[in-house]
C-alpha cells in the first residue's frame, strides 16, 4: 500500500492511483465489518513499516489524515467503526448499514 501511496504517478496534480489506496482500506473496513467478531466488528489494524524510521512516521501522518487512522502502538495504526464506514461510503460508494 505504501508503494502506491509514494508511486511517482501518484504525485502532482495529475495522481493517477490517488483512489487506489483509499478503495483497498475501505475494502478491509467492509471485510471487517462482515467478517469481525464482537468487540472487533468494524475495526481495521494495520502495521506501518518502512526501512527508513522518517518515512514510516511521514507514512502514519499520510494515513492519519487521509484516512482518519489512529496510531495504535510504535508501528501499529487503527480505524475505528465509524472511520471505516465512512471510508466505505467514500471509496466504494456503499452506504453500510448495520
Amino acid at each position: 500500500m505504501a508503494f502506491v501511496e509514494v508511486a511517482p504517478r501518484n504525485r502532482g496534480e495529475l495522481k493517477k492511483f490517488e483512489n487506489v489506496a483509499g478503495c483497498l482500506i475501505a475494502f478491509a473496513c467492509r471485510l471487517s465489518f462482515i467478517d469481525g467478531n464482537d468487540i472487533y466488528r468494524g475495526w481495521l489494524a494495520f502495521d506501518v513499516f518502512e526501512e527508513n524510521k522518517e518515512d514510516e512516521i511521514k507514512l502514519m501522518a499520510l494515513y492519519s489524515k487521509k484516512y482518519n487512522a489512529l496510531k495504535f502502538t510504535e508501528t501499529t495504526m487503527v480505524i475505528p467503526p465509524n472511520g471505516g464506514e465512512k471510508l466505505i461510503n467514500e471509496f466504494l460508494k456503499i452506504d453500510y448499514e448495520k
